[in-house]
């Protein structure tokens, strides 16, 4: 529904937007129709179309309607390391688990 209100947002058409991501008019009625789901680069690709986020796309969070502490923290986390990442989401966990 997200990708739906976007497109008639933004004025523009499935063809249109098939055609800049370079994938059948087919296969994007597809999409629209939750039969099969575009890959992660055309997911990003049709996002940036849209002037939106992926993010938004697939979840409907949109990042600015996050608080500047949830924005800060999202921000240190795509700074560091894979391995990094994965001590902060066991930490986190951890953390929520106790309450």
């Amino acid at each position: 529904m997200r990708l739906k209100n976007e497109i008639k947002a933004q004025n523009t058409t499935h063809e249109w937007i098939a055609g800049k991501i370079g994938v059948p008019l087919s296969t994007f009625r597809k999409w629209m129709t939750r039969k099969t789901y575009p890959d992660i680069r055309e997911g990003v690709e049709m996002a940036k179309l849209l002037e939106t986020s992926a993010e938004y796309l697939v979840t409907g969070v949109e990042i600015e309607n996050l608080s500047d502490t949830e924005q800060k923290l999202i921000s240190v986390y795509r700074k560091l390391s894979s391995a990094d990442r994965e001590n902060v989401i066991l930490a986190a966990n951890a953390w929520a688990e106790k309450k």
